[in-house]
């Protein structure tokens, strides 16, 4: 993570703001999500591309949220904000917690059941399935922790354009 850099960061957080999170969120961050967001609190990735080697076309981060330093934020460019709008619209499983977007809105979620990364398919949903079956297909794991995910990002997306 050491060569991980987000470009135009949001204003600087402090370690209570990320209690703060997680006491609302009641679920412990991993420190690598913490040094990241100490020392960036969101932006725009550098090395943002996610290249997978099972048939799935490369994909874009465009953005990491931010945290905010505000008490109830509904701004959905804030990681709670958006966690707590996409739950109420019953878009996302209360599980995974949005901390990226795609161009297309998709988001890229920490999984707070198992610590994974996923890729969450916001334009999934098909009407003749349940909630809990789209949430399900919908979600594809990148990554099994933050840090590996992180490491794992690309600068390119290594297909010829």
């Amino acid at each position: 993570m050491s060569d991980f850099v987000l470009l135009h960061p949001y204003s600087k957080i402090c370690l209570e703001d990320i209690h703060s999170l997680e006491n609302k969120l009641e679920f412990k961050l991993p420190q690598s999500f913490v040094d990241l967001y100490l020392h960036y609190n969101g932006g725009v990735p550098e090395k943002s591309w996610v290249v997978t080697n099972d048939g799935y076309d490369p994909m874009q981060i465009a953005d990491f949220k931010f945290i905010s330093k505000e008490v109830d934020s509904a701004d959905t460019e804030d990681i709670l904000g958006c966690y707590q709008f996409m739950l109420m619209r019953d878009v996302i499983p209360h599980t995974l917690l949005p901390f990226a977007v795609d161009d297309g809105g998709n988001f890229f979620c920490l999984d707070m059941l198992n610590g994974t990364v996923q890729f969450y398919a916001t334009d999934a949903f098909r009407p003749d399935r349940s909630s809990a079956a789209n949430h399900l297909a919908a979600q594809k794991i990148l990554a099994s922790s933050f840090s590996m995910f992180l490491d794992n990002l690309e600068l390119e997306s290594g297909l010829d354009e």
